[in-house]
């Protein structure tokens, strides 16, 4: 009895396995902040690019995987002769602010066949909201100093969908366009003009005005995915 278990239970993993096959592909994006985003930072854009691997069982119209995203939402150069008490070299401060995210997704597909393949998508992750800056004498010399302003964790979670299009020349090649809704729990991030540096308090010092809420973006992307990448 035993045995006929185990080796039922060995038929039924080498079929579950056999059934799934991996989707693999990246995006390109821009988030426009909504709610209370919109009114801290109006009129900023959150692009990024991410890279996203799915799979799917052959016999339910459900894929799950995971998506990691970077992007840069701002960047400030300033030539400064004042970095340091008793040199007058100019010096190149740059600083920006940056964002990471990864998220596990769930799509499902209500039709699997076809030149269109509409999905519904659900995100569920964090995202991590940090600025750093650097100093260097040009922009061909190594860096003199580098270090982070500020970050924070915060959780967040996408839902949407999109559509799917065949990509001409690629063999189980889609193209992909897709609007989801982010929103989630509140972070403290800086923006291009949040922070100024302060030449004539001690031996200079960083002064930082935040902002604070929850990363609520309508993100709208387009991507490609290779479907069986590992045949």
């Amino acid at each position: 009895m035993r045995k006929s278990i185990l080796l039922l239970l060995f038929l039924f993993t080498s079929s579950y396995v056999y059934a799934q096959f991996f989707i693999a592909g990246g995006h390109i994006s821009g988030g426009m902040p909504v709610s209370r985003l919109k009114m801290e930072v109006d009129g900023l854009i959150f692009p990024s690019i991410s890279g996203i691997a799915l799979y799917e069982f052959r016999d339910y119209p459900v894929q799950v995987g995971l998506e990691l995203s970077f992007g840069i939402y701002g960047t400030k150069l300033e030539k400064r002769t004042d970095l340091y008490p008793g040199f007058s070299d100019e010096y190149r401060l740059r600083r920006n602010n940056n964002y990471t995210s990864g998220m596990a997704v769930f799509r499902y597909l209500p039709v699997v066949s076809g030149k269109i393949i509409p999905f519904v998508e659900i995100q569920t992750g964090t995202n991590f909201l940090y600025s750093r800056f650097t100093i260097r004498p040009s922009l061909f010399e190594d860096t003199i100093e580098t270090g982070m302003d500020m970050q924070d964790w915060s959780f967040g979670y996408k839902i949407g969908g999109g559509i799917q299009l065949p990509l001409p020349g690629f063999d189980g090649g889609k193209l992909e366009f897709r609007l989801l809704y982010q929103d989630g729990s509140t972070a403290r991030f800086l923006t291009k003009g949040d922070t100024n540096f302060l030449s004539d308090k001690g031996d200079g010092e960083f002064e930082y005005n935040p902002r604070q809420s929850p990363l609520q973006l309508i993100d709208a992307s387009v991507g490609i995915v290779l479907y069986d990448v590992f045949r």
